[in-house]
């Protein structure tokens, strides 16, 4: 499998085909039509991105996608040059007629001016060069134009790229699990959001047709056939009532909501692939695990508890029964009464079980998720409330928002272990439904105005006072509760001495199957004895990485050891002890040492046995912007180092020899462990 830090070395060693690459991607977003097919926003965003790795050069970058950009420019203005009107009516330029049409509106309202300004807008970027030549705009004038816009757009749209870059190399030093995880939720946001814009404009026209056809069987209907399906589907559909098309909207969203929801109940009672996905999701999830990601994770999760959505529904009702909307709130009880007791009917009448066991009562069960189905609930039938005295701009952002939300509190207890793919999906199919068919029955009776800015205000305030109470209150519960548990052996001494190390993991847990550090180091005692035998040889405490001092990560001034050490994960947790040690001469390097607990521990006085990294981190400063720890690849060294420094504690250098060969030409590592035990 081929491995990202792969390509970037090898980008690294060949920088002058990486640049060529850039140079023509700047040159293809700006061509006439073509720019409309290739991603060159994305592929500059990238760009920046492979610059902050260390891979590629700013400067050069930037002078690569200007001078791409010129080109690109450039080819298109002599293209419509050259053919002048007849370009528009040549393939496959005219497949476009509509942006051709804004892109000449736009050139027609600006001028010159828009040569410079329209590179920065949308569509319309690729074919304003074009419609310039097809126009006659002067070459002087125009080149002006597309060289000072170049240089502007070139910076705009790579040094966001270096600025996410550099936040994914920092995460990657922590965990590359963290950036793992990172990605996946933007891929599955932006994917989500992609496939559901696509969908809709595909399904647009073939709703409408099929709209306008039912429409008119309907009308066939005669007066006796008034109260038979065709005549209430008349009724419903009838194009002079102003909620005909929101009627057919929530009718379609009610059928496929429900048929996904019985489609996955018996795939579920079946044991379809969906059940074999939940394993797969689960464990994929589960290696994904960070203590950061999970501190975020178990407040999305909170966002779903009982004691943050009880205070919502409350205060929407509240504030509907201070409005006097007597409809909208029998409606409000409805919608969060009636799901909350079907919710619960549906999982006792399943009465299938977690992944992992949380809760007691009707709660133990795991399908359908409760989180997923009364958020959606809550915030699908809110949506509803306020949609129809919102502009369609706001309203899209509106439900964008409830969409992340409701989102991010199912992906979390999948995150978490709380609940199985299946769960999540059933929980998320059901609550639409019910949504679906009381926004049906709503939305055929207009209602009064609820004031929707209002109605949301006071639900965003219930939401986020809610919310802050609940965590301070129920944190230290939910981590302990979400946490990941090992079971713990013990073995003797003498054997962990002898032998038994070797049962111990050789590498330290990130991504599973990738292996980025070896465990150098093995010492039995509890951690104030090992942490004062290494103070007393010289290590020291490192500086906590804190609010405070998160700030100092931007002094590129500060020798390594005043700076903070950042956190890294071993099998989803961060170390319980770090020290470091400083190089003779090297202000930019430190010695660091980092501990785990082990799931072993010894008989005599149930001492804990700590397995560990030792590296030497040297600090470098990309772009000159911030510093940039980097653990390095030697790990002989370093574990010589440490073993010097302890001249009156028992050690022991014990070599895997099985394992000396095994981890690659990149590190240099002899396969020995230095075993250490502190007397107390």
């Amino acid at each position: 499998m081929l491995d990202i830090s792969t390509v970037i070395n090898w980008i690294a060693s060949h920088p002058q085909w990486a640049y060529v690459i850039i140079f023509l991607a700047a040159l293809t977003e700006s061509l006439v039509v073509v720019g409309l097919i290739v991603p060159g926003g994305v592929l500059m965003f990238a760009a920046g991105a492979l610059v902050a790795t260390g891979a590629t050069s700013l400067r050069i970058t930037l002078v690569s996608v200007a001078l791409g950009a010129i080109a690109g420019d450039a080819t298109s203005y002599w293209l419509g040059r050259h053919y002048r009107a007849a370009l528009g009516t040549r393939w496959p330029f005219n497949r476009y007629p509509s942006v051709f049409a804004r892109s000449t509106a736009f050139f027609e309202r600006y001028g010159g001016k828009s040569v410079f300004f329209g590179r920065f807008v949308g569509p319309v970027r690729p074919l304003i060069p074009a419609v310039a030549g097809m126009l006659g705009m002067p070459p002087a004038r125009f080149f002006v134009a597309n060289i000072l816009s170049a240089l502007a757009w070139a910076p705009a749209y790579v040094l966001p790229g270096v600025v996410f870059g550099a936040s994914l190399t920092l995460a990657s030093v922590v965990a590359m699990r963290l950036v793992a995880l990172i990605v996946l939720l933007l891929m599955l946001i932006w994917g989500g959001f992609w496939s559901i814009r696509r969908s809709a404009r595909w399904l647009r026209p073939q709703w409408q047709r099929g709209l306008a056809r039912l429409q008119r069987w309907a009308r066939t209907a005669s007066s006796r056939q008034s109260y038979s399906l065709r005549g209430m589907i008349a009724a419903v559909l009838d194009p002079a009532r102003p909620e005909a098309r929101a009627l057919a909207a929530f009718a379609t969203l009610l059928i496929a909501m429900a048929w996904a929801f019985v489609a996955i109940v018996e795939d579920v009672l079946t044991h379809a692939p969906l059940v074999a996905m939940d394993q797969a999701v689960y464990h994929l999830l589960q290696a994904l695990r960070t203590p950061v990601s999970d501190s975020v994770m178990i407040a999305c999760t909170e966002l779903g508890d009982r004691a943050v959505t009880l205070p919502v529904i409350v205060a929407v009702l509240g504030w509907l029964l201070w409005q006097r909307a007597w409809r909208p709130a029998i409606y409000w009880i409805a919608a969060v009464s009636v799901g909350a007791v079907l919710i619960a009917l549906l999982k006792t009448g399943f009465a299938l079980p977690r992944p992992i066991p949380l809760y007691h009562g009707t709660g133990a069960f795991g399908f359908p998720s409760g989180h997923a189905a009364m958020s959606s609930v809550i915030y699908g039938f809110l949506a509803v409330l306020v949609a129809r005295e919102l502009s369609a701009r706001v309203r899209g952002v509106i439900f964008a928002a409830l969409s992340v939300l409701v989102g991010m509190i199912a992906f979390s207890r999948l995150y978490l272990g709380a609940h199985w793919l299946s769960d999540v999906l059933g929980g998320l199919s059901f609550g639409l439904a019910w949504v679906a068919l009381l926004a049906t029955a709503y939305v055929r009776r207009p209602a009064p105005p609820v004031a929707p800015r209002g109605l949301l205000l006071v639900a965003g305030l219930a939401l986020l006072g809610s919310a802050g109470i609940h965590a301070v209150e129920q944190r230290a519960l939910d981590i302990e509760r979400y946490a990941i548990n090992d079971q713990t052996s013990s073995i003797t001494q003498s054997a962990w001495w002898q032998r038994e190390w070797q049962t111990l993991p050789v590498w330290r847990i990130d991504i599973k199957g990738t292996h980025q550090q070896p465990l150098t180091v093995q010492w039995a005692g509890s951690l104030v004895a090992v942490r004062s035998a290494l103070l007393a040889h010289g290590w020291r405490e490192a500086v906590p990485l804190g609010g405070q001092n998160l700030l100092l990560w931007l002094d590129i001034h500060r020798p390594a050891l005043k700076l903070p050490l950042l956190p890294h994960v071993h099998d989803g947790r961060h170390e319980r002890l770090a020290l470091t040690l400083p190089v003779d001469g090297a202000p930019d390097q430190r010695v660091v040492l980092r501990l785990w607990p082990s799931s072993k521990e010894l008989l005599e006085r149930r001492r804990p046995l700590w397995i560990g990294t030792v590296t030497i981190e040297t600090i470098r400063r990309p772009l000159a912007w911030f510093n940039l720890p980097i653990d390095g690849r030697d790990f002989n060294l370093p574990r010589q180092h440490l073993l010097e420094s302890l001249t009156d504690v028992p050690t022991r250098l014990a070599t895997r020899r099985q394992d000396a060969s095994s981890h690659g030409a990149t590190l240099v590592w002899d396969g020995a462990v230095l075993l250490a035990q502190v007397p107390e």
